[in-house]
């Protein structure tokens, strides 16, 4: 069904200007028509698994069911025409409900009318700030969260998605505040369990995740929940104190600007701020996921306009945020879908059922929404990558633990941001604190490698051939020197020539020029001489830009062996025999 190598819905020629804003116009007019029976079997397949899910969601965002159908009903619309995944489903998720309801918390002070209203002006102001960062080309944010604390974020999530879950499960009323306060809510009122509610919950808890294992592309989540009305409305259970749903108004959602005052968005924006930066990262995951698999290109900066016209859509449709889902795409992806199309077809279908056939889940128990809510989220619990990350990289390890506890301890809207700033602290402390290494020549060649990894690299007396494995800048120069410096003290013969290769070293700034400048400075005091090598044409142009391309003898590339050969005078004769005492900085 995934089969996508005869399939390139994409035309051959370059996109215009208009086909890179409206990607519809690149991919409709080639439209296949055996794409159709996939595309439409995905749609149905879809629909069917984002109804419950839908509805679930909207209830973890403290909205009535009918939030999550309108946000999954108009967002396809717009990412249709605007997204550039083929398989990428848009919709409510768990994290991005978690985020509205801890935004929203105190706001509405009681009201649900105006809750709503809330809730749709945050979608709206989400929206604008995506559109405003598709203006700015912003899209190359996305690479400045980590995967580690991705990871971190998502089990944090899942974790307190889940305890948000367990009143409706075990039937206990009023179990609500942030993570510690809801367990010990539970706890307390352990009690006042209702024993039927518990049960039909575990039930549906039971039956998903074995018939997912079974037949994973079943919507096995709406025939549980289609079961579970049956039973509420035709047997003993509806008699028990189960709680439901209740009355969900048929007919498309409302279409109007949400009312608000500058209060409103003053108090507003550092929560669209958080879901901006979560649905857009969530869904460039998904999105660079599947394009990966299938082999076409994913546009980072189209994806923002993308999430932002489907925020936007929902806001003045009366409904929640939205993003990219991974399970729904995931789903998506399975059921075999070929372009964005079949998201329009579970659109339609969902508008169908909207207008008609919403009474149908009036009799819906709560325990089967916490049931579906638990098990989708599940599998935001990478157990694979934080064993992987441990493995490989335990500092990236701890950086997961600190988001996923932060966002247990302080919730979700501060994990968000807990996350951001410790992906930025990491790639500050990364880019301040860049590697450096000896250099030795590779026996029977003209190449040089770390003398650290390769003691028995060759190395010539008087002779220090230093790297730095990064592009040279104001923040990492005064450290550079320093190594080197400390370098040239730890040698057992009197240095005479230091080589500097900077063909780690891609960039530099004015601050690199004049570390080099005051380095060669320095070092001519003590009666060693400053050379460097293999520079890039852009460290090239700095430095020349700089005055500094005399000083240095800058010419053509030149390679460690010839400044070498050069200072030996021609003569190769001591580039020989290993100085194992040379070691890295």
């Amino acid at each position: 069904m995934n089969d996508t190598t005869t399939l390139s819905p994409s035309p051959p020629a370059a996109p215009s200007l208009l086909t890179r804003c409206l990607p519809v116009l690149g991919w409709a007019p080639h439209y296949r028509r055996e794409w159709f029976r996939a595309d439409m079997l995905a749609g149905v397949t879809v629909a069917a698994f984002c109804i419950p899910e839908s509805m679930a969601y909207a209830g973890l965002a403290g909205l009535p069911p009918q939030a999550g159908l309108y946000a999954s009903l108009l967002a396809v619309f717009a990412y249709a025409l605007f997204g550039t995944s083929r398989q990428a489903a848009i919709g409510p998720t768990s994290a991005l409900a978690i985020l509205v309801a801890t935004g929203l918390a105190g706001l509405a002070h009681g009201n649900p009318a105006r809750y709503m209203e809330l809730a749709a002006l945050l979608a709206v102001m989400v929206g604008v700030i995506a559109i405003v960062a598709r203006v700015m080309r912003l899209g190359f944010l996305v690479n400045f969260i980590s995967e580690s604390v991705l990871t971190g974020f998502s089990a944090g999530a899942a974790i307190y998605i889940g305890t948000t879950q367990l009143g409706k499960l075990f039937g206990i009323e009023g179990a609500k505040g942030e993570f510690i306060e809801r367990i010990m809510y539970i706890f307390n009122h352990l009690g006042t369990t209702n024993i039927w509610a518990l049960g039909l919950g575990l039930g549906g808890i039971a039956f998903l995740l074995i018939t997912e294992k079974l037949a994973p592309r079943v919507p096995w989540a709406l025939v549980v929940v289609a079961v579970s009305i049956l039973l509420i409305m035709f047997t003993a259970l509806g008699g028990q104190g189960i709680k439901i749903t209740g009355l969900i108004p048929n007919g498309l959602p409302p279409f109007k600007i949400p009312t608000f005052a500058l209060a409103d968005i003053q108090l507003l924006l550092p929560s669209a701020f958080a879901v901006f930066l979560l649905s857009y990262v969530e869904g460039m995951g998904v999105v660079r996921t599947f394009a990966a698999k299938h082999k076409y290109p994913a546009d980072a900066n189209q994806e923002l306009l993308a999430v932002g016209a489907a925020n936007v859509l929902c806001g003045i449709g009366s409904a929640m945020p939205v993003g990219c889902s991974m399970s729904r795409s995931a789903v998506n992806d399975q059921a075999g879908a070929k372009t964005p199309f079949a998201g329009a077809i579970s659109g339609i279908l969902l508008g169908v059922i909207v207008l008609f056939f919403t009474g149908a889940f009036t009799n819906l128990p709560e325990p089967i929404l916490a049931a579906v809510v638990l098990v989708a989220v599940k599998g935001l619990i990478d157990i694979p990558a934080l064993k992987r990350l441990w493995r490989v990289s335990q500092k990236e390890f701890w950086i997961a633990l600190a988001a996923m506890f932060g966002v247990l301890a302080f919730g979700m809207l501060e994990g968000v941001m807990i996350g951001t700033v410790l992906s930025l602290l990491m790639l500050v402390w990364r880019a301040s604190n860049p590697s450096t290494v000896l250099l030795g020549r590779i026996p029977g060649t003209q190449l040089y490698s770390d003398l650290a990894r390769h003691p028995h690299n060759e190395s010539v007396p008087g002779v220090l051939v230093f790297r730095a494995n990064a592009g040279l800048f104001y923040a990492n120069v005064e450290k550079v020197k320093s190594d080197l410096m400390d370098a040239i003290t730890a040698q057992m013969s009197p240095v005479k020539l230091v080589v500097f290769d900077l063909s780690s070293s891609p960039y530099s700034d004015v601050a690199a020029a004049e570390m080099l400048a005051s380095l060669k400075e320095d070092l001519a005091g003590r009666g060693i001489a400053l050379k460097i090598s293999n520079l890039t044409g852009e460290v090239r142009d700095l430095l020349r830009r700089d005055g500094l391309d005399k000083q240095f003898d800058i010419g053509p590339r030149v390679g460690v062996e010839s400044i070498i050969k050069e200072w030996l005078g021609n003569d190769d004769r001591s580039l020989t025999g290993s100085r194992k005492s040379v070691g890295p900085v």
